[in-house]
């Protein structure tokens, strides 16, 4: 049986930071000492533990629900503050660049109140057009001298020189091929800065809708451009979660915290499921994700049913591709035996749930979780 109620703790920590870190954050050192020592606790209680249920309800209505909002926006704030002072100071030294959020706070699927952010730096004025052009005369000529590659491999060590600078107090990680990390001193997140440019694929040039459009982002051991369409899968998870009255994003979540909340040698593989993977697997539960607000735990059997097919239909997990086409889910070995321990852990916790509810029976009966109310 999982012990609910440590994994409740996880999740709250994980939600809303921990107790003393949230006493230190609102109060001077002699109160906060104070307050730490006879058990206070500052932080609000969140829905899913008001509610009138056994531990493993409130946890995995919990590991489903969004973050706190006034938590994600500090997150945006902080992203947004990192790219606009880079942003100016690439303009100075004669790099136009614009910013864009993506990631798992773009798509409001992060499960940290504390949420690391990532922010797109795109170079402004320079663009990769996919043959055959639609318009032949839609572009204006280069005025740049320097290759794409150039360019995109000056703006990252431009960057490298001007975040130190700007942020002297945060630590400014550099050694990551495709990112700039930025975290601590005044910062209340860590931002994930990422040059890239635009790839204008031919679709977009019939749409103009940036869905549409690529971006290719620098990789900085290789001297590689590598091509990603973030805007794209953002829309395509957001269009499918509308349609099914945001149960997609609650069924992210939930695997991101069932991983989370895994021990570190398990942790360790399922990490091969990238958060783009476990959106991709969401993806393609399809009509099974629809139920209703009062119905949410069904999801946990679902999801549940939904792991365990995959992992027993290898010819149609082979098959699938991420919801924007650009690769395969199940892409090498190492991500079917992730797959392997996250499906027996949402085993677990559906049949945990079940004991809960069910003390008296012994054998699992997904009828249970599946017609389950909470108001």
């Amino acid at each position: 049986m999982i012990d609910f109620e440590s994994r409740l703790k996880s999740l709250k920590e994980r939600r809303q930071g921990s107790r003393e870190r949230a006493i230190f954050e609102t109060m001077d050192s002699y109160s906060a000492n104070r307050a730490i020592l006879t058990g206070q606790d500052v932080r609000g209680k969140e829905f899913f533990e008001l509610l009138k249920e056994s531990a493993g309800v409130k946890y995995a209505i919990g590991a489903m629900a969004a973050v706190d909002e006034a938590a994600t926006k500090i997150s945006i704030r902080e992203g947004d503050r990192v790219a606009d002072s880079l942003t100016k100071s690439l303009g100075e030294m004669g790099e136009s660049v614009i910013k864009k959020l993506q990631g798992s706070v773009a798509l409001n699927i992060h499960i940290k109140g504390h949420s690391d952010v990532d922010m797109l730096i795109i170079i402004a004025g320079t663009v990769e057009v996919e043959p055959p052009r639609i318009i032949p005369n839609g572009y204006s000529p280069a005025t740049d001298p320097r290759s794409l590659l150039q360019i995109i491999r000056d703006v990252r060590a431009k960057s490298e020189k001007i975040l130190p600078v700007n942020f002297p107090k945060a630590d400014v990680d550099c050694s990551n091929n495709k990112s700039i990390c930025v975290s601590g001193g005044s910062l209340a997140r860590e931002v994930d800065v990422v040059p890239a440019f635009w790839f204008d694929t031919v679709k977009y040039q019939r749409s103009f809708q940036e869905h549409d459009r690529g971006i290719k982002i620098y990789h900085k051991s290789d001297d590689a451009l590598l091509l990603n369409f973030p805007f794209t899968h953002i829309k395509l998870i957001n269009d499918r979660d509308a349609q099914y009255s945001g149960n997609l994003k609650c069924i992210i979540r939930l695997m991101k915290n069932m991983i989370a909340d895994m021990p570190d040698y398990k942790k360790h593989v399922v990490k091969q499921l990238s958060s783009y993977d476990l959106a991709a697997i969401g993806y393609y539960m399809n009509e099974n994700l629809y139920a209703p607000y009062y119905m949410k735990l069904s999801l946990v059997e679902k999801t549940r049913a939904h792991l365990a097919f995959l992992l027993a239909a290898s010819d149609y997990r082979s098959s699938l591709f991420v919801p924007d086409k650009t690769r395969k889910i199940f892409d090498n070995d190492k991500k079917v035996e992730a797959l392997s321990i996250l499906s027996k852990e949402m085993d677990d916790l559906a049949v945990s749930i079940f004991k809960e509810l069910r003390p008296l029976h012994s054998a699992y009966d997904a009828s249970t979780i599946l017609s389950k109310s909470i108001f």
